[in-house]
């Protein structure tokens, strides 16, 4: 169970936490040979709401690639990414097996989206004990996803000092963050009318708009915030949004140039102005 992620699954008795020297939770039933399973879980954060599909490619062509050893064996063979469901989200799977130390491991990579983050949660087992699955497969049937602490810390801070902008931005981030956008527009919109000034503010809530597809409220947001902001780097980016969400890829591009106008050093505008322009590219015959 991880508190901070919301995330909780049910393991078999004896199996045990294991150290992979790269931060993530993996457990194990203990065994080093023949007969080993394992999981691994990781939340990744991805930055913006997607469906899992981008860290299921990366997955692939990083840890999958057909002949080259991993950590549970050398990739034999390797199926597509498909659409599935975990713990009542929807999700990405990739199934695989592996070969190594005179074994071979089924794999099932799970990549399920929440708001701005990713879970990964990968299990193995040996194909020499095929009833294993069936353990898999309970523990797969188990998981749970919850509702993190920071959220639920943000809850209490908002109904605590009711009233007051600075808990409400910050419950409001925080919904949005983990996936709960139409929930965030409420306290952010509240939170803007007791700071009006505050850009960072409209922003957030310009981001709940979109992200829960409401367009024009979020464009509206978004003009409001560069008027406040008319050289803030996050209202220029809320522009960007409008505009993509309104489909004006070419008027987004522009005003993405004039965001790093402002900040050329931004990584983050650095790195979506070269995906739009990419966007933009003719194709090729």
């Amino acid at each position: 169970h991880d508190d901070g992620f919301g995330v909780a699954v049910a393991l078999p008795e004896g199996w045990r936490r294991e150290e992979d020297g790269q931060g993530r939770r993996t457990f194990s039933n203990g065994l080093t040979g023949l007969g080993r399973a394992t999981l691994t879980a990781e939340a990744i954060e991805a930055g913006e709401p997607g469906d899992g599909s981008a860290q299921a490619r990366h997955f692939l062509d990083e840890s999958l690639v057909p002949g080259r050893a991993g950590p549970e064996g050398r990739t034999v063979t390797v199926g597509a990414v498909e659409p599935a469901s975990l713990g009542g989200r929807p999700a990405q799977r990739i199934r695989a097996e592996l070969d190594g130390a005179g074994r071979r491991t089924h794999l099932v990579a799970w990549f399920v989206p929440r708001g701005e983050w990713v879970y990964r949660l990968v299990f193995t087992w040996p194909q020499a004990y095929p009833a294993y699955a069936r353990v898999v497969e309970r523990m797969t049937a188990d998981v749970r996803f919850e509702e993190p602490a920071s959220l639920r810390v943000a809850r209490a801070r908002a109904l605590l000092v009711p009233g007051v902008a600075g808990p409400l931005r910050e419950l409001g981030h925080s919904l949005r963050r983990w996936g709960l956008a139409a929930d965030a527009v409420e306290p952010l919109a509240s939170a803007v009318r007791l700071a009006p000034t505050q850009v960072d503010t409209r922003v957030e809530l310009a981001r709940a708009y979109f992200e829960s597809g409401q367009v024009e409220e979020g464009c509206h947001s978004a003009a409001e915030a560069r008027v406040y902001g008319p050289s803030d780097t996050g209202a220029l980016e809320a522009g960007v949004r409008c505009a993509l969400a309104r489909g004006d890829t070419a008027g987004a591009l522009l005003r993405l140039e004039e965001a790093r106008r402002v900040d050329p050093r931004d990584a983050r505008l650095r790195a979506a102005e070269g995906a739009l322009k990419a966007a933009l590219e003719p194709s090729g015959p």
